[in-house]
């Protein structure tokens, strides 16, 4: 049996969807983990810096907190805050409520890295997006928005800032 032709299979590929939005979220995030590598940041270091940004704005965030926010395996996130704090990006606290568990918090340092990385998300999505007009980047993200809701990924996020935070975080925005 012959094998197909390339393009014929581009071409049943591009078809799908599923086959689209994964490739897309694949060649974003390789751009990005290029862009803050630049940095000095892994991709698992980014996220935690994003992680404490976005809790921090409701009180003192917890290492479990950052686990559940990032998806990171609470003993794989142990290394990572360890190279941050190296980085000096980040610092661990000790817990008034809790002698055992610590609080991080973003230095100034880490926070300049913070601000630098939102830069290259935001640079990352107007070079992506770049081929479409702002109605349809509009319609794309109330698409997006709609299925990521749907999902048990958005549930669990809601859930976790509920918990972390109350209702509040839900309410300003965090959903």
């Amino acid at each position: 049996m012959d094998r197909p032709k390339r393009n014929l299979i581009d071409e049943l590929l591009v078809k799908s969807n599923g086959f689209l939005l994964a490739m897309l979220g694949v060649e974003s995030r390789r751009r990005f983990t290029e862009g803050v590598e630049q940095l000095g940041l892994s991709w698992q270091g980014q996220n935690v810096i994003t992680a404490l940004c976005v809790l921090a704005q409701y009180g003192a965030v917890s290492q479990k907190q950052v686990a559940d926010f990032t998806g990171i395996d609470p003993r794989n996130l142990v290394s990572v805050i360890d190279s941050l704090e190296r980085l000096t990006l980040i610092q661990r606290i000790p817990n008034p409520a809790d002698r055992r568990g610590y609080q991080l918090e973003l230095t100034a340092h880490g926070e300049s890295i913070a601000k630098r990385t939102h830069k290259i998300r935001a640079q990352l999505e107007s070079d992506m997006l770049a081929p479409l007009t702002n109605q349809e980047r509009e319609v794309l993200h109330g698409l997006l928005k709609k299925l990521w809701e749907h999902t048990d990924m958005s549930l669990g996020f809601r859930s976790l800032t509920k918990e972390a935070h109350g209702d509040d975080a839900i309410h300003a925005g965090i959903k």
